[in-house]
């Protein structure tokens, strides 16, 4: 834009001149508003990269951690179980304490099962075995037994299975024996995990967890 056009009176400015003058104006709020864009942009991608590479290192850390402290303690297993006949048909879970009791590691294994699809016909059995012992009959035995049949999210209860099973010889019924041997042959391993936990002792005597988990982490 010419400075003698800058410099004139609005009232002496042409039609042409006032339409530069608002398209200069324009131009500059998006160049403005581009700016602070870029800059936003800019310091986004900075600090995310930078948060991300930080967590990747962490991950590292933290698995090579893990890793670690499982290949100690079962070093450390083997050696107890070298001292003590109780704990060699243990499943593995251990608590491990410092002399001065000052830190704790405890250690532990969890064995998932799942049901196969035997579990299904067992289902039936049992069913077949209710409406032939009690019929329409409100029962608190047939209801119990259907309760312990009750799915959670599709799939059906370890620990309500287990006991079921305990039930065995309370009733001599053809279905009810069938579908109780069914339930015990559908339990079957399915993945097993391991976890560690470590605890330090405050001075007020209570073990204090070290939380690793980012979500319990306390502000």
């Amino acid at each position: 834009m010419e400075t003698t056009v800058l410099n004139k009176p609005a009232s002496e400015l042409t039609l042409e001149e006032i339409q530069a003058l608002l398209n200069q104006k324009k131009d500059e709020t998006l160049s403005e508003k581009q700016k602070a864009r870029e800059a936003y942009e800019s310091l986004r991608d900075e600090n995310v990269a930078s948060l991300v590479e930080k967590a990747m290192k962490l991950h590292g850390e933290l698995a090579s951690f893990k890793s670690k402290t499982f290949e100690d303690i079962d070093t450390l297993y083997k050696l107890l179980q070298e001292h003590s006949s109780r704990h060699q048909k243990g499943k593995g879970n251990v608590t491990l304490d410092t002399t001065d009791g000052r830190y704790r590691v405890v250690f532990k294994r969890s064995d998932n099962t799942r049901f196969d699809e035997r579990a299904t016909q067992a289902e039936a059995h049992i069913i077949d075995f209710i409406a032939n012992r009690w019929g329409e009959k409100d029962d608190a035995d047939s209801r119990f037994i259907k309760k312990l049949l009750e799915r959670k999210n599709g799939k059906l209860d370890k620990n309500k299975v287990l006991d079921m099973i305990s039930m065995k010889d309370n009733y001599n019924d053809p279905h009810w024996q069938k579908g109780i041997e069914l339930l015990q042959e559908s339990i079957v391993p399915d993945t097993t995990r391991f976890y560690a936990e470590y605890y330090v002792r405050s001075e007020d005597n209570e073990w204090l967890p070290v939380v690793l988990n980012y979500a319990r982490l306390n502000d």
